[in-house]
């Protein structure tokens, strides 16, 4: 879009959730409006305050302005990151997308293959941000907009930062009121749509807390979805659709099975604009509510990163007390039996990766061992051997010392759901949520992570979220009388699949081909890579590890990307 009166340009992707209050403001300061859409308000909302602007938006957005007047282009993305901007600095110039894809896709950058991008990745099953996959592309950081003048000199600077919502108010209680009020209002403006809006619908506290208050916003008119397996420990199914009946919902329900995946599965990789081990669950979902006509939806993505859910991080507890024994152990020794440790397994084993990372003297914080799939040593064993020096990057270690810095103000879960919002929501949950549901043209919008209601949320701490044996102790108090009790109490299963079962039957052939490749195309260690496969099959190694490698490999084949 232009703005004829400044001479600006505009190129935008996302939703601005409050426009209608700044096109309010802006036209009591004299802008004049030709359209009625979101876009036009950030191009005025630019000429009237400035980079000011940004900090006045509440919504998912990525966005490229162009200032004529200072000849300065501003690359912008949202609070919480749930939208993706990448870009790439070379000889020829600056070039920037929503998707690393269009990137490669213009020819002016080389496609071979990141070290830290490869690192995070195969230590996380996602690329970490603001890593790539592409040697020169990066992503811009949540709250933060990067500038660049004509010169082609850049700056980088935010405009919000999770860290400043750490601040807690010892004096005041939670309020259940004030969180109700907060959590009705982020549902109901991310409601605001010209179309039906339908809401994502699991067995869980989350997804039943978005669609409670959707349907208390719109009585009757909500549409709810949920995906099904034949694997009872899976399914979620009947309890979603009770919690429908319950909320007055219509409800659709598409039972999975392998046959449907093995089906499906090739479309799904295909998606995959940065790789991941854990979004095909939300391929399938997302192309459910498209096909029934419905083009935006609600998710309840973020509500355990925020309000403590996980049984209260129950697993990143555990590599606490781990980590707090080994730090009994003289620096040295714990060294040699990191090593030990890594050494006893194949790369991927999950107890020997686990302990060799918990010995692990340069490990940040125990907190990376809870979400770790290959182990820092593991990864190396996995390498061929003429690329270890190369590939043993220490990018990403960096990057959570610089995590764990920010999140020394923080105890226990505090830290943990501190964490978990920076590095596994924002770069396996919200990446794979947006990628999945744009390739079905389908906005998905996550109100549990919106910046008002997080800066009321944050601060206050795990104790008052969580007590008992009663999850997420906050919510139910702010809202427990809106939802059946019951969804309170019920085992947590989360959002996953019987991928085990499956890659052993309906998916074989295509994994085990992907293994049994003669030159695959990362920098492997053939026979280590291939071990992988093996170990799996006879019960050594998890689905998690096979399915990371297996998807990368599919991906780096796709995008022609070289070691």
């Amino acid at each position: 879009m232009h703005d004829p009166v400044a001479g600006n340009w505009l190129t935008y992707n996302g939703e601005i959730y409050n426009f209608q209050e700044l096109r309010h403001q802006l036209t009591q300061r004299g802008h004049v409006f030709h359209t009625s859409c979101d876009t036009e308000v950030i191009i005025k909302g630019f000429a009237e305050w400035g980079v000011g602007c940004w900090q006045r938006l509440r919504g998912i957005f990525a966005f490229g302005l162009w200032d004529a007047r200072y000849r300065e282009l501003h690359l912008v993305r949202d609070h919480m990151g749930i939208k993706p901007l990448y870009y790439y600095r070379g000889e020829r110039g600056l070039v920037f997308a929503s998707e690393v894809r269009t990137i490669l896709s213009s020819k002016l950058v080389d496609g071979r293959l990141d070290p830290d991008g490869l690192n995070s990745f195969l230590k996380y099953g996602s690329v970490q941000e603001p890593c790539t996959l592409v040697r020169g592309i990066e992503s811009v950081p949540p709250g933060h907009y990067m500038t660049t003048d004509a010169a082609g000199r850049t700056t980088l600077r935010h405009y919000w930062r999770l860290t400043e919502c750490l601040v807690r108010n010892w004096e005041q209680r939670p309020d259940a009121a004030g969180v109700r009020a907060q959590l009705t209002d982020a549902v109901r403006r991310q409601m605001m749509a010209d179309v039906p809006v339908g809401v994502f619908l699991s067995g869980g506290i989350d997804s039943t807390v978005v669609a409670a208050l959707a349907a208390q916003a719109q009585p009757g008119a909500v549409r709810t979805f949920c995906i099904g397996v034949e694997q009872r420990e899976f399914d979620e199914s009947n309890e979603a659709a009770v919690t429908a009946k319950f909320l007055g919902c219509q409800h659709t329900t598409l039972m999975l099975e392998g046959k449907a995946m093995r089906e499906g599965f090739t479309s799904a990789l295909n998606c995959y604009d940065q790789p991941s081990y854990d979004g095909i669950n939300s391929f399938f979902i997302s192309q459910l509510v498209r096909q029934a006509g419905i083009k935006v939806a609600l998710s309840g993505l973020g509500g355990d990163e925020l309000f403590v859910g996980y049984e209260g991080f129950r697993k990143a507890r555990q590599m606490h007390q781990l980590y707090g024994v080994t730090h009994l152990i003289p620096g040295p020794l714990r060294g040699a039996l990191s090593g030990a440790f890594a050494g006893m397994g194949h790369p991927g084993a999950t107890i020997s990766g686990t302990l060799g990372e918990l010995f692990d003297t340069a490990l940040p914080s125990s907190y990376f061992s809870s979400r770790t799939l290959f182990s820092r040593r593991h990864i190396l064993r996995l390498l061929d051997p003429g690329f270890v020096g190369v590939w043993d990057s220490q990018a990403w270690l960096r990057r959570e010392r610089e995590l764990v810095r920010d999140a020394a103000v923080l105890k226990g879960p505090d830290q943990t759901s501190f964490l978990e919002l920076q590095t596994y929501m924002l770069s396996t949950l919200l990446r794979d949520a947006d990628q999945m549901s744009m390739a079905h043209g389908l906005e998905l919008r996550v109100p549990l992570i919106d910046p008002i209601l997080i800066e009321h949320v944050l601060p206050i701490a795990t104790e008052d979220k969580i007590k008992g044996r009663i999850g997420k102790q906050l919510l139910f108090e702010a809202l427990g009388t809106l939802m059946p009790a019951e969804v309170f109490t019920r085992r947590k299963r989360g959002f996953t699949l019987p991928y085990r079962e499956w890659m052993l039957r309906d998916l074989e052939s295509a994994v085990g081909a992907r293994f049994s490749a003669i030159t695959p195309r990362g920098p492997w260690d053939a026979r280590a890579y291939r071990k992988v496969w093996q170990d799996f099959k006879l019960g050594r190694v998890a689905w998690s590890r096979v399915l990371c490698l297996f998807v990368l490999e599919h991906w780096l084949e796709q995008n022609q990307i070289c070691a």
